[in-house]
């Protein structure tokens, strides 16, 4: 009987959560290319996503010219030269979690890791890809979502110049934050 009363008051609180797409348009996107001669870095903090709770769908969206360098000509190459932003204005991904994430369970400012598969579209191209990340449950209206991955320049075409290839790692690290509220 306890567990009954637990088990409804849990879906109570947690109803408004799962029937509800969360949203955020102030995602953040970092990626970084390291290699022993140089290091690159940018940031886009204009990230649109979303996060469809009763389906597990996650999707982001980023302007390519929305990344910010530390360096201005290296924000003019990586647009001219590299990701072509005037052709490929964007990047996006959508996936879906495909671990079980029984949200009726989740704790709490909680942490719990996730396994997403979806599809990446980047410069021209689509390629299905698995990230791991994790998603915390905050309250009864916000969702925290974090990931690492790395992506492979040349699975997208992006071509590096010779002349400058050892400056640009072949596989950059992209970092996902996200902090979802209903929509």
């Amino acid at each position: 009987m306890k567990n009954w009363i637990v088990a409804l008051i849990t879906l109570l609180v947690l109803s408004p959560i799962v029937a509800q797409k969360m949203l955020t348009r102030t995602g953040v996107i970092h990626f970084s290319s390291e290699t022993p001669i140089e290091k690159i870095e940018a940031e886009s903090a204009q990230v649109a996503s979303i996060f469809e709770v009763t389906d597990k769908m996650i999707a982001f969206n980023v302007l390519m010219k929305s990344f910010k360098f530390d360096k201005a000509l290296m924000e003019e190459h990586f647009n001219e030269k590299y990701v072509h932003s005037d052709k490929y204005p964007a990047a996006k991904f959508k996936g879906t979690i495909i671990n079980d994430l029984d949200l009726a369970n989740l704790n709490l400012n909680e942490f719990v890791q996730v396994s997403i598969k979806g599809e990446m579209h980047f410069h021209g191209i689509k390629k299905t890809i698995q990230i791991n990340g994790k998603i915390k449950l905050n309250d009864n209206s916000s969702f925290d979502f974090e990931c690492d991955f790395p992506l492979t320049l040349s699975d997208y075409n992006v071509e590096i110049p010779s002349l400058i290839e050892e400056k640009i790692a072949k596989e950059v690290m992209i970092g996902v934050k996200a902090n979802y509220k209903k929509s």
